[in-house]
């Protein structure tokens, strides 16, 4: 004999269900962007009803703020002493591109596919700014270390979108120790204090 229990669906704690929604939003805002990717198609993936995720984000627009509030934080190449900083960020840069799962979150992908929305590309910059040109300022110190760090992140993001999204072959057919070298330099220059 079945209880009116056994007849009704487990029910799943509000941090679960959030959490899945934002593995959700992290996968479709990758392969999408903001404008291209509505909060019903989001729910479907997250296998809830569109009207949860209102009520544990908000907004498509703040569910797209907590996935950009993590999305940006200094990996070890860009830690480290000054001295040789910028040779180990072009070298790290360099290294191999690894195919990712569409499923994997990206932050690259991420920002490139919602840096163009007049409302998602405010998010980008703030979380760009919180995660990544922030702390490597402090990391910078100095006279001008938010400027230096923007230099940086600019420099560094046009080499990603040369490299990976347009697949520039003369930057892979180019004998990749010089242009460690090279970029580098450039890099390094923005980094130290004149």
């Amino acid at each position: 004999m079945s209880t009116s229990v056994d007849k009704k669906a487990r029910r799943v704690p509000a941090a679960e269900t959030r959490e899945r929604i934002l593995a959700a939003a992290r996968t479709r805002f990758c392969q999408a962007g903001f404008d291209q990717l509505g909060v019903r198609e989001l729910a479907a993936v997250a296998k809830v009803d569109p009207a949860i995720v209102i009520r544990l984000f908000g907004s498509k627009e703040d569910l797209f703020a907590a996935v950009a509030d993590g999305a940006f934080s200094l990996e070890a190449p860009f830690d480290g002493p000054l001295e040789g900083l910028g040779l180990r960020i072009a070298q790290f840069l360099l290294g191999k591109v690894d195919e990712a799962s569409p499923d994997d979150f990206d932050g690259f992908r991420f920002l490139l596919r919602s840096a163009a929305s007049p409302i998602a590309g405010p998010i980008l910059s703030r979380a760009l700014h919180a995660g990544f040109i922030g702390p490597l300022a402090k990391h910078l110190g100095g006279r001008d270390a938010p400027a230096r760090a923007a230099l940086l992140t600019a420099c560094v993001l046009g080499f990603v979108t040369l490299r990976v999204a347009l697949a520039s072959s003369e930057l892979e057919q180019a004998p990749q120790g010089r242009l460690a070298a090279r970029f580098g330099a450039a890099l390094q220059a923005c980094l130290e204090v004149r």
